[in-house]
């Protein structure tokens, strides 16, 4: 499937977005591909891959199991403790439990994911429903957040 779509999966500013996650066979490809494109500013190019990356599973054990090896696959490549908390922050964001069909987390909330916009090193979060991200219209954001450095993103 990756292969279908090679040149994105190369692009650590391409988004994805997998429906149905499970414990994240295809997100961790896409990832891998990401990481292995970088040739430069490991750090911050590493944190655009991971942050492009979106996830939607219905058990809370796979998206847990997701969201680790998804971590384990960046630190294996970056190896930066400076930046694990980041790491997180954003897979705790990007890597939720939900239902991808009625677009709402378990609790029936509508499902709202960040995006994630680099300038340089710093960062500018914007949250969107999904289901709004979903139509042919430019959805308005839910909230956003004043840009801050990549590396203090989980202070948000």
């Amino acid at each position: 499937m990756c292969d279908l779509v090679n040149s994105e999966c190369l692009n650590i500013y391409s988004r994805f977005l997998e429906p149905a996650c499970g414990e994240g066979n295809f997100l961790i490809e896409i990832l891998t591909r990401k990481l292995k494109s970088i040739t430069d500013n490991y750090e911050l190019n590493s944190i655009i891959a991971l942050s492009s990356l979106y996830g939607i599973d219905i058990l809370l054990d796979n998206v847990k199991i997701c969201r680790d090896r998804l971590f384990k696959t960046w630190e294996d490549f970056i190896d930066s403790p400076e930046l694990t908390q980041t790491a997180k922050f954003i897979l705790s964001h990007n890597i939720i439990c939900g239902d991808s069909l009625t677009m709402k987390f378990l609790d029936e909330t509508p499902i709202i994911f960040p995006e994630w916009t680099f300038d340089g090193e710093f960062v500018t979060r914007k949250d969107f429903l999904l289901a709004g991200l979903m139509t042919i219209f430019h959805e308005i954001p839910e909230k956003e957040y004043k840009p801050v450095n990549f590396r203090r993103l989980h202070s948000l």
